[in-house]
């Protein structure tokens, strides 16, 4: 696979990742006209749990393709937390930062969260705590489908050259 195929995977793998975002906001935006009637048992908080998570890891996903495609290499030790970082890392003439701080902060927080879910298997949530995420969640998913919007631009320009 020559150079400009390789831009075109790595961009088809983001535009992928917006898709599976846009879809997951939808699956968010319908579960909450219906919401209501599960929260009466916390079931509500159950299923929120899951939609974080999945947003997160199918984000993750792309971030991974992205570091493979520039960096082809990823610490062992504490992948997560430095796969992130790297997301707002600007490296002159190889890439550009994907994310602002402002986004890494909110990412960051569902990174954590799903660490938490997959590892203390709870479904006792702190409603607070969830409710905190939500709007996170919201002001997350207007960022990051800006910023994937952008970095598919900026890999554009970086082929054209």
């Amino acid at each position: 696979m020559n150079a400009h195929e390789q831009v075109q995977k790595l961009k088809g793998d983001l535009l992928k990742a917006l898709e599976r975002g846009e879809r997951i906001e939808k699956y968010y935006r319908e579960f909450c006209t219906k919401r209501t009637m599960l929260k009466d048992h916390d079931y509500d908080l159950v299923i929120l749990a899951e939609i974080f998570v999945d947003y997160y890891t199918s984000l993750e996903t792309a971030f991974v393709r992205v570091a493979k495609f520039f960096e082809n290499s990823l610490d062992t030790a504490k992948w997560h937390s430095d796969l992130l970082e790297r997301m707002i890392i600007d490296i002159p003439e190889i890439r550009p930062r994907m994310f602002s701080d402002q986004a890494y902060s909110l990412l960051l927080e569902f990174m954590r969260f799903r660490h938490f879910r997959r590892y203390y298997f709870q479904f006792d949530y702190d409603r607070d705590k969830m409710d905190f995420l939500e709007k996170k969640f919201l002001q997350v998913l207007v960022l990051v489908k800006s910023a994937l919007n952008d970095y598919i631009e900026q890999i554009d320009k970086l082929s054209a050259k």
